[in-house]
């Protein structure tokens, strides 16, 4: 296996470079220079019983995201805590032994196409928040230790350089994030709707209202929820609790 040297140095030199640094982008770029399947980047402030996310950006097709917010908080809060607090890369070979309850989500990922070998490089965050980087790569065992002895360093690294980017375009990080957005009524019932895969037309018809209108709550709720994809939006809005899950549960 090759080691991808000049693929970091470009990468690095475009996150300098850019002003404004676009998560798909980077994203894009990271899978083409180090053959990533996957990756997701989360922000969030863990606490005893919960996980408050305040950005979180992946390259997940809308299918498989409904598919893990119906898991619900129950599965997924103690996998992310876990994730998020780790103090080295989490292999998620070693995540089941870890997190028992993380074989039912690794499932739900295999049973989406998701490759098994995976990674999450943890990131320092502001004070009180935890953030993480992973990826997951199509990889044999023997080849995935040998991804990672040449390529962890530099994509640990970068996603570090990202992460950093990502807080300094925020208002130079000091957004208030604590309060929880108001949505309204209309808002949370488009997003409720699309939780259950709907489509602009499908919902405007739902709720007798054009898809103009739609698409105009949709945004709204994007902003408030500071995100840029509906998917991204639905999630966020099922673990604040403002929304059910595509099975019925509330975060």
């Amino acid at each position: 296996m090759m080691i991808n040297q000049k693929g970091y140095f470009d990468l690095l030199d475009w996150l300098e470079s850019e002003e404004v640094v676009r998560p798909q982008q980077f994203f894009k770029r990271m899978q083409a220079e180090f053959g990533i399947s996957n990756l997701i980047y989360i922000d969030a402030t863990p606490a005893a019983s919960s996980v408050k996310l305040h950005r979180i950006h992946h390259t997940f097709s809308p299918r498989m995201v409904r598919a893990l917010t119906g898991l619900g908080p129950q599965i997924l809060t103690p996998v992310l805590k876990h994730a998020l607090t780790a103090v080295k890369p989490l292999d998620w070979a070693y995540l089941i032994e870890a997190v028992p309850i993380s074989e039912v989500l690794l499932g739900v990922a295999r049973e989406h196409g998701v490759p098994p070998a995976g990674v999450s490089y943890p990131l320092v965050s502001r004070e009180g928040r935890a953030a993480l980087f992973a990826i997951n790569v199509d990889a044999s065992p023997r080849d995935w230790g040998q991804y990672r002895r040449h390529f962890d360093r530099d994509v640990h690294a970068l996603a570090a350089q990202f992460h950093a980017a990502v807080l300094e375009a925020t208002d130079d990080g000091l957004r208030d994030d604590t309060a929880p957005p108001r949505l309204t009524g209309r808002e949370r019932e488009a997003l409720t709707w699309a939780a259950a895969g709907k489509s602009y037309w499908e919902i405007a018809v739902i709720l007798g209202i054009s898809e103009r209108t739609v698409r105009f709550f949709m945004s709204n709720a994007r902003r408030k929820l500071n995100v840029v994809s509906n998917t991204q939006a639905v999630a966020e809005a099922v673990w604040q609790g403002l929304i059910s899950g595509p099975d019925g549960r509330s975060g």
